[in-house]
């Protein structure tokens, strides 16, 4: 009998007998730079050496990724700690294994001409939020000592958003500081000013990655290699931004985005969230979830905590 170490170690490229085991990681979000990690361990063969064989399902705009993941077999999926908390509350079966990204990237952006440098600069500003955003950005404001009824506040749909943004329709907008600037600096020619949350007290894991509880008790050790390799992949791609953004053009992302340049240029901002100085590429904190989730939870961005110790499982991570 092979031993479980010996198991995992080994791969399938001394374990030529054994068949590749499905598995779907659906996304919440479109294919692109801020997937890296996942398309080089996918394209480099990484998962396969690991005997998986992984589809990875990009998501649309309204795509619900919790019900998806518990309404398909064989399926993990990423989100954000909000959505994750939030349905563990009432009652999904669903546990956090690991991170993709550190921290969170929402952000407003503006144009440079509008000179927001400083949050308390949005005061008598219109600022346009999608609907999961606004609770975010009162959480920061009130933080901060700004009410909200300073500002004026607009829900707004994903669609269209850029382009309203620089025909100066909204003084700011909801943005996800990984890709989005480099979209406006497209067309505009210079790059937009960020005031990212996370700067101002928003404290939250991003592409956070969970899988059904049940499938973690069934399936462990083909998370664990679904783990490993991920993040496998993540530190190539953040060690070769070039050939990765040429991988995600080639073979991932949409038209519109099919410039290396622009992928490269995503990576490297990227790199900063999924593997701050000093933090271990992967990892969640669960003191620091803990402490996120009571933070949302007061903030109402989530109805109630979870119950306790059923939130996160980290044995799988190493």
């Amino acid at each position: 009998m092979i031993s479980r170490r010996v198991f995992l170690q080994a791969g399938v490229a001394f374990l030529p007998w054994l068949k590749l085991q499905p598995l779907t990681m659906q996304l919440d979000w479109r294919l692109n730079a801020q997937f890296a990690g996942l398309c080089v361990a996918k394209t480099r063969g990484t998962y396969r050496r690991q005997g998986l064989e992984v589809t990875l399902n990009p998501a649309s705009v309204g795509t619900d990724v919790i019900k998806t993941v518990m309404s398909q077999p064989q399926t993990l999926g990423c989100a954000e700690e909000s959505l994750i908390l939030a349905a563990q509350a009432k009652g999904a079966e669903v546990v956090a294994i690991a991170t993709m990204l550190q921290a969170s990237p929402l952000s407003l952006m503006s144009l440079p001409q509008r000179g927001l440098s400083k949050l308390q600069q949005l005061v008598g500003k219109r600022i346009g939020v999608h609907s999961d955003g606004r609770k975010a950005l009162e959480l920061v404001l009130n933080k901060n000592h700004i009410s909200s009824n300073q500002l004026d506040i607009v829900t707004i749909p994903y669609r269209d958003k850029h382009q309203r943004l620089i025909n100066s329709e909204f003084d700011a907008v909801q943005c996800y500081a990984l890709d989005e600037p480099f979209d406006v600096a497209r067309r505009l020619g210079q790059l937009p000013m960020l005031l990212t949350f996370h700067d101002y007290g928003f404290d939250a894991y991003s592409q956070v990655i969970f899988a059904p509880a049940q499938l973690l008790v069934e399936q462990s050790q083909i998370i664990h290699r679904f783990l490993n390799s991920t993040f496998t992949g993540w530190r190539w791609a953040l060690e070769h931004p070039t050939q990765t953004a040429q991988i995600l053009v080639e073979q991932y992302v949409e038209p519109d985005y099919q410039d290396v340049d622009y992928q490269t240029r995503s990576l490297q901002l990227i790199a900063n969230y999924v593997q701050p100085e000093g933090q271990k590429i992967g990892c969640l904190d669960p003191v620091r979830w803990q402490r996120s989730a009571e933070q949302l939870a007061q903030a109402g961005l989530i109805d109630a905590l979870p119950p306790s110790g059923s939130s996160i499982d980290l044995s799988l991570w190493s």
